[in-house]
């Protein structure tokens, strides 16, 4: 009775870690989303001064490790200084991995964030500006979506997996 009664505890104790785990997931996509908003007024005030190369960009954006896309920047940097026969279409493609690995990001963040480095460096820097802060706003509006989730999928995952480890508790007993 007493083993029972441990597994019984173990399984809710695990339900309710999974259900934790799936509603930080959705607040930090909120928070990474709200991290690439500050990345791209980074870029905008770089490119804005004009004395920046995107690789310059890149790499000092690749150095701020509070951030968790650095990786991606710093691959992105490294890339443009040591392949000079690839252009930054196929430098983007070979680095998105990072950001669908190690972030929480969805497709359409990813994609907004590929569609805008795709597009600097080859217009001037007032279209260029306008570019970002379309992008600012397209991630904005994402984060109000992100917030959404947090409240409606986030909060529902917890409480219905915990309920769901409480109810094969019961069934076991």
């Amino acid at each position: 009775m007493q083993i029972k009664v441990i597994i019984i505890g173990i399984l809710v104790g695990c339900s309710y870690l999974i259900g934790d785990f799936i509603h930080k997931s959705y607040i930090k996509r909120h928070k990474e989303i709200n991290d690439l908003i500050r990345i791209l007024e980074i870029i905008r005030i770089d490119l804005s001064f004009g004395l920046y190369t995107l690789e310059e960009i890149f790499s000092r954006i690749g150095e701020k490790k509070e951030y968790c896309f650095y990786k991606f920047f710093k691959a992105l940097a490294n890339d443009l200084n040591s392949n000079k026969e690839k252009v930054l279409d196929e430098i983007v493609e070979d680095n998105l991995f990072i950001l669908t690995n190690e972030t929480y990001l969805q497709n359409k963040e990813v994609d907004e964030l590929k569609t805008l480095i795709l597009t600097l460096g080859k217009s001037d820097v007032t279209s260029q500006e306008r570019m970002i802060n379309l992008s600012v706003e397209n991630l904005k509006n994402l984060t109000t979506d992100s917030k959404e989730d947090i409240s409606k999928k986030g909060n529902l995952y917890k409480q219905l997996i915990m309920f769901l480890g409480i109810g094969i508790g019961i069934i076991l007993i």
